[in-house]
Parts: structure tokens; sequence; C-alpha cells
């Protein structure tokens, strides 16, 4: 923590020194565009992307492993090879919303997503949307929002990548793309093959003599295959499908208080995606139709030595949607969006019977969202953002959703740009179907999570792009309550139940520092990104309850991320830095996981052959061999070596 709060000081001094520049009472916002099918952004909340070099740079690791390297998401994961779930400003993992190209994935029975099963390979841009920044898309983001977006290039080209890689857990990752189309017509193919057996040496701290065990029975196979196809017709339309097909088989490893244990897991998931767009000066219309299809396995065998018995569950899901969006640029001064949501879920699952009768049923949901928003600059040195959002669930009208946000510019020169940045939001989530219809301890009358979030900060940016160094630095402070939050406790028979009992104040500070400094075939970045978050029950569910006042489980209070690349001409070199603070795993703060620093280090060379290019990466993953845990009873790997190998093909 001391190191933390050091590191948040030299940061903050940052601004310090940039304030007592020479200052100019002129600024004039970057000027909103509307362009393809994105939505003119909200530039008074907080939105960051990971950078395309970054994507390749991480082609053979999953959505989780790069959000856990690049934001303060912190990612909860149960194990090598097991599932991992985000916990985003002290929220829960189903209060992170996860789309793709607008089209948002979160299961409908558990509200959230496993995010060990998106291959970073199958996005071309990854966005992150910060608490209230979320609402534009969707409900439910209480703490923010992430996007996997497809670009298309309109031009003549022919690519083709192929990569290999390998680790010293016994674990082999295939990587192929082709690219081809000209100005009118464009196809992208993407697979990937996984195999792995995550097999590494572990320190058993919680057996007598802490004894050095083998992660065993965490055997993993994936695959899958990506096709999107685009069409220009004509000079303002253009017309898309993408075709996601993924399968997922893998043994979960057995926790640290047991040596040998049965259990599986099968995921198995088809997404279709068509679309349509029109694109000109002023306007932007689009209309998207998806279909998903979600199946879900899970067997393990139960600890009773006197009768063997194994629990199995299947589900299905078959989940339809249709999204329009409308984009107008009225003047230079303001732009209106507006935008319609429908959602049908319905969901078979051997866990699922009526609550009265006990006959086995199937789960519907029916949503249907409106919302218009607008985004106004009155002044060149002011923005204004407001929106209204209305969710009907079933044709029960949910909470009225209104958000307002504004960015002042406080003063510029020739060399910084410094601006201040607020914004007030109701956001909600609503029930999943499991805590609704799961046999027999559903709950049908549970009410929706909802709440206010504040948020306010400084942005501090060079000025000029026409120098050899460029920084940017950004303060955030957000204040949430969050109030019927859903928890399951006891009830009978050794059964828990959902039920609305909590009540929590989640408040945090982030700051980000970036520099960039080029010259020549010399390129340096760094980047840090620091986090003090705070998420505390306020209400007790019963007399027992002595959770009030204390950290949720499994949210760190301080949390870190940097790195440190130096490039020259085709070489790379990355330095990488996590840390995380402790986390508790009882309620009453009682117990705890002791904070843990992981350090990677990356050499990457380029060959030129030709038009064609050859790359040749070497990673050591957690260099010092710390042993962690981020799940209790769930061991981490310590150093890890891996090896890739990387063609592209270019016509």
């Amino acid at each position: 923590m001391k190191k933390l709060i050091n590191t948040l000081l030299l940061v903050s001094g940052f601004i310090t020194w940039g304030m007592a520049q020479e200052t100019d009472s002129t600024f004039y916002l970057q000027e909103v565009t509307v362009k393809e099918n994105r939505i003119p952004p909200r530039v008074s909340f907080k939105n960051t992307s990971i950078e395309k070099e970054q994507l390749r740079e991480n082609l053979t690791a999953s959505l989780g492993e790069i959000l856990a390297l690049k934001t303060p998401i912190f990612i909860k994961n149960y194990g090598a090879g097991g599932t991992a779930t985000p916990s985003f400003r002290g929220t829960g993992a189903s209060h992170t919303q996860v789309y793709w190209n607008g089209i948002n994935l979160n299961s409908p029975m558990l509200g959230q997503v496993d995010l060990s099963l998106f291959p970073v390979a199958f996005t071309d841009e990854i966005e992150v949307n910060y608490g209230a920044a979320s609402l534009l898309y969707g409900t439910g983001g209480l703490g923010g929002a992430i996007q996997m977006n497809s670009k298309v290039a309109w031009k003549k080209q022919f690519q083709l990548m192929a990569s290999q890689s390998v680790n010293s857990m016994e674990n082999h990752i295939s990587n192929a793309s082709l690219t081809f189309g000209n100005s009118k017509l464009q196809s992208t193919t993407k697979a990937f093959y996984k195999k792995a057996n995550n097999r590494f040496d572990f320190v058993n701290t919680i057996q007598p003599g802490q004894p050095t065990w083998t992660n065993k029975h965490a055997q993993q196979q994936q695959h899958g295959f990506l096709q999107e196809l685009s069409a220009k017709l004509g000079k303002k339309q253009t017309l898309g499908i993408k075709a996601w097909y993924q399968q997922s088989k893998r043994d979960l490893a057995p926790s640290m208080d047991k040596k040998e244990e049965f259990a599986w897991q099968g995921d198995e998931s088809l997404r279709l995606l068509a679309e349509w767009q029109l694109n000109d000066s002023k306007k932007n219309l689009s209309l998207k139709g998806a279909y998903i299809h979600d199946k879900l396995e899970y067997e393990k065998e139960l600890n009773n030595a006197a009768q063997p018995k194994t629990s199995y569950s299947l589900s299905n899901g078959h989940i339809y949607k249709l999204n329009g969006i409308a984009n107008f640029k009225i003047s230079n001064q303001l732009y209106l969006n507006s935008g319609f949501k429908w959602d049908y879920d319905e969901i078979s699952s051997t866990s699922y019977k009526d609550l009265d009768s006990g006959e086995k049923t199937n789960a519907h949901q029916n949503t249907f969202d409106l919302y218009t928003s607008a985004e106004w600059l009155p002044v060149p040195s002011l923005s204004i953002s407001l929106l209204f959002r209305q969710q009907w669930l079933d044709s029960e009208r949910k909470p009225f959703l209104p958000s307002l946000g504004m960015k002042y510019a406080l003063w510029t020169n020739a060399t910084f740009i410094l601006s201040a940045k607020a914004n007030l939001s109701r956001n909600f989530h609503a029930p999943t179907l499991n805590d609704r219809y799961w046999y027999p301890v559903g709950n049908p009358q549970l009410k929706p999570e909802e709440g206010w979030t504040g948020e306010g900060g400084l942005q501090l940016q060079t000025a000029s792009t026409h120098r050899p160094w460029h920084a940017s630095y950004e303060l955030t402070a957000f204040n949430s309550v969050i109030h019927n939050w859903i928890i399951w406790k006891p009830a009978i028979s050794n059964l828990w139940r959902p039920e609305n009992l909590r009540e929590v104040h989640s408040q945090g500070i982030e700051q980000v520092l970036k520099i960039r400094y080029q010259q020549n075939n010399w390129r340096l970045d760094f980047f840090a990104s620091a986090s003090v978050v705070k998420s505390e029950n306020q209400k007790p569910y019963d007399d027992l309850d002595d959770s009030v006042d204390k950290q949720l489980l499994y949210t760190p209070v301080s949390s870190f991320q940097g790195y440190i690349k130096v490039k020259h001409k085709q070489n790379t070199l990355i330095a990488e830095q996590t840390a995380y603070g402790k986390r508790y795993t009882q309620n009453d703060g009682s117990e705890w996981l002791n904070p843990y620093y992981l350090t990677n280090l990356v050499y990457g060379r380029e060959f030129s052959l030709g038009k064609h290019l050859l790359s040749l990466q070497a990673r050591i993953n957690n260099l010092f061999g710390y042993h962690y845990q981020s799940i209790a009873r769930k061991p981490m790997p310590n150093r890890v070596y891996q090896l890739r190998l990387t063609f592209h093909m270019n016509e």
C-alpha cells in the first residue's frame, strides 16, 4: 500500500507541474464525427481503448488476460484453465457488460461472462467504458462495459497470418487468419485451437509442512471459427454478416485442500450477426439482428464415500436480438443519437423447474429498451452530454435512467491542454434468470439492483502531435451507492436463496499516466495505472451479519498496472508490472489473501521477408516466480516461459 501511495503522489505531481506552465483561455474540443456505425462518444465520460499494437503483442491471450495487464479491472481467476470473471470499480461480475460489435454477450442465466473464453485474436479493437459510460450501450453496467469490435479496411488486400505458441505449462495455441477484398467487398476468416495441460508445481500453503504439489486435472481444449463478410451497397450503405462458433472442454482443477477431485465443464456458443449501415456526412443509421446459442454442461463427483454421486447440469440458451441506432449531426455544435434494443431469451436447464409443482420448465425473458442522447457544444470550451434510457422487462416498466455529463477546457498553451469532467447517472441491473428460477430456491420477487453514480476528474494532455514526445494524465474520482444488492444467503436444508439484502457504497480514485517518446528509429512507451477502491456493505441483512463497513469479498483496495516498452527498428523489449492488495475471503474481514506482485518480461524480433513478415516473441510471465492465489485455494502459475512464432503474408 505504501508503494502505491508513493506512486499516486508522484503521478499527482505531474499535473501540478503542468498547471504551473503558461495558460491561455482559448481551447477547442476535438470535433465529434459521425463515423461508421460508431455512436458519437460522450467526452465527459471515461472511455479507454487498448491499442491495436498491444493486441498483436498479446495475440494468444484471452480477453481476461489482456484486461488484467492494461486496465484497472480486477480479474478473478479460478486457477489456470478455470473461469475468469471481472470486478470493475468494486462491483460484481454481473455488473460488467460485455459487447461484441454492439451485441451484449452476458449470459441471461448467470448475468456474466467467462473472460477466459474470448480470444484476443478474434477482435480488432477493445474499448473499456467506465461506470456510467456504459449506459449509452445498455443497462446493467454498474461497474462498466467492455467492447470487442471488428474493423473493416476498404482497400485491395490479401493478408494471411499464422501463429503458433508453446509454453512451459505444456500449453499449445494456434491462430490463423485470412483477409482479402477490395473497395467494395471484404472477407475475414479467423480460427484458433488451444490444447492446454496447465501443468505446474506450486507450494500448497494450507497443507501441513507446505509441500510442493503439481497442478493436475486442469486439461483444456478450445477451438473456434469466425467468419466476417462486408459489402458496400453503393456509396453510402454497407451490409455485414458475422458468424462465430466456439467450443471449450476443460477439467476443473481441484482446490488446494483436495489432491484428487473430478469436475468438468463444457461451453459451446454460436453467434450470428447481420448488420446494415447507412453513412453520410450528416447521419448514420444502423440496424443489427443477432442470434446466440449458448450451451453449458457441468459435471462434478460429490465427495461422499458412503454414497458416491455425480452432480450434472445442462443448459441451453436461445437468444434473439435486434438493435437500431440513428445518429444525426445537427450542426458542428449539436449531435443527436437515438436507438432501441429488443432481446428475447429462452433458456432450458435441468435446474429450472416450476417452484410450486417441481415440474421442469423453460424460462423466458423479453426486454425492450429505448434511449435518446445529445452531445452539445454551446461554446468551444464546453461539452454537455445528456442521455435518457427506459427499459421494459416482460412488459414491466423498469427505473427511468437519466445521465448528465460535462467537460470543460480549463486552459491550454502550446504544450498542454487541461480539462475537467463531471457526470451523474442512474443505472440498474435486473436479477438473472438463475436468481429468479433456480429450483427450488429461485426468487421471482427480486427487485432490480439500482443506484446513482457520480464521477469527476481532470485530464492533462499534450496539445500538439508535431513533437517527438506525447503525454497524458487522467485523474478520476467516482462514488456510487447501489440499493437492493442481491446476495445468496443460507435458507433451508443447506440450500442458499437470493435476496435483496445489501446496500453497497463504492468509491475510489483512478490515475493513469501515459508517455511516448519517438526519435529516429527509437520509441519509448511508459504506462502506469493506479487505483484505490473502497467497496463496502452499508446494510446488515440480519442481526448476525458482521459485513457492515467491510470491503466486499475479492475486491482489492489497491491495484497497479504498468509497463515500459522500448522499440528499436525490428526489436521490442517490454517489462510489465501488476500489483494487487489483499482480498478478503470472509464477510467479516477475518480472512484474506495476501497481496501479490507480478512482473512479465517480453522480447520480440521482426524479420522482413520481402513483402512478408516473420516475428518471434519470447515471454516470461511471473518473472520472479511469485506464489499467489486470485481465488482462495485456487493456485496460480509461478514462472512460465512462452515462445511464439508468427508469419504475416501480404500481397
